[in-house]
Parts: structure tokens; C-alpha cells; sequence
């Protein structure tokens, strides 16, 4: 009876050491600081403008996939990168992620909302790289807005058009308290511009 008692209380210190670890880690994570790293992988209707420094630099056959997307607007127009963010932990304790929902806006538009079901652990006092996987179809999300403005708002985000864009992404993580996923209250805006090549 007496290595039943003990055994029990090792275990519940050891569940009580593991829950407060991970809502010491979820709180150094709201201290970290969160910065823009770069996009990667980035395709408009399927055609990759990751190294495209203007549209002329585009070869015919792109230029005439482009022309017939814009061309019309019905269908659909997919946008597809990797959001990569800097995540410094200032702190000396272990910072820990579990999930994390999000919201993009592009130019005070929202473009999509999601979950990302991924662990990342920061040391302290050191950075890395989150990266968020963001798709959705540029139509959609600007129905309402003349296929001129969605063309501008698109070329501008890839570098290629003839402004800025201005990004905002909306954070909140979340922990494991015991086997519940729980997210933080609030949401931590990071806003950035992607100027023009």
C-alpha cells in the first residue's frame, strides 16, 4: 500500500512539474519577439514569382496563364507561399508552442484565417523560424473588389507591381494543459511591408 501511495504521489508531481512547464513555456512565448524572416515558395494560379523581379521577366507562356486569369472573374485565382517569422525568445526559460491559429490581412483586407497544428520549441536568448504555410484563392477574398484592384493588390504582394503592400498577421498561440489544447486570450500582431523589387 505504501509503494502504491508513493508511486501515485511521484506521478502527480511529475504531471504537476509537466503542466507547469508548459504554462511557463506558453507564457515566455507571449514575451517573445516576432518578426518578418521572408515568404518563400510563392505562386500566383500556379505559376511560381518566388525570383520574378518584373513581369517582362516572365516567360510568354506564364504571361498568357496570367492574362486569362485576370481575364475573367469567374474561376479561381490560388495564392500559395510560406510566411517565414523570426521568434526570438528574450527570456532564459524554454518557450513553447503547440499550435497556432492565425488571421492574414493583406492591405486591410483579410485573406484567410487557419490553424497551425505544429510544435516549436525556443530556447532562451535564442531565435527561430516559424514558418506558416498560408493558400487561399485571391478571388474569393476580395469578392466585391474590381479584377484591376485584385491584379494590383496581387503583383504589389509578389514585389512585382508598382507599390508596397502592407501585411498584417494575427498570432495566438496555444499550449497543452495536461492532454487540452488551450489557446492564449488575446491575438499578437505582427505587421510588416513587402516593398517592390
Amino acid at each position: 500500500m505504501k509503494k502504491m501511495i508513493a508511486l501515485i504521489s511521484i506521478t502527480v508531481v511529475m504531471i504537476s512539474c509537466n503542466v507547469a512547464q508548459q504554462v511557463s513555456g506558453t507564457y515566455q512565448l507571449t514575451q517573445c519577439k516576432y518578426d518578418y524572416n521572408s515568404i518563400s515558395g510563392l505562386t500566383l494560379a500556379g505559376i511560381n514569382l518566388q525570383n520574378v523581379n518584373s513581369l517582362s521577366s516572365l516567360n510568354p507562356v506564364n504571361i498568357a496563364k496570367l492574362t486569362s486569369a485576370f481575364g475573367t472573374s469567374s474561376g479561381s485565382l490560388p495564392l500559395n507561399f510560406i510566411l517565414n517569422l523570426n521568434v526570438t525568445n528574450p527570456g532564459v526559460q524554454a518557450a513553447i508552442l503547440n499550435g497556432l491559429g492565425y488571421i492574414l490581412e493583406i492591405d486591410g483586407h483579410e485573406m484567410t484565417t487557419g490553424f497551425l497544428d505544429q510544435k516549436l520549441q525556443i530556447a532562451g536568448g535564442s531565435t527561430a523560424v516559424l514558418p506558416i504555410n498560408m493558400s487561399f484563392d485571391l478571388k474569393k477574398a476580395l469578392s466585391g473588389e474590381s479584377m484591376e484592384a485584385i491584379k494590383n493588390l496581387a503583383f504589389n504582394f509578389a514585389g512585382i507591381g508598382s507599390n508596397s503592400s502592407n501585411v498584417t498577421v494575427k498570432l495566438k498561440p496555444s499550449f497543452m494543459l495536461g492532454s487540452q489544447v488551450i489557446s492564449s486570450s488575446s491575438y499578437i500582431p505582427i505587421s510588416f511591408q513587402l516593398n517592390n523589387k
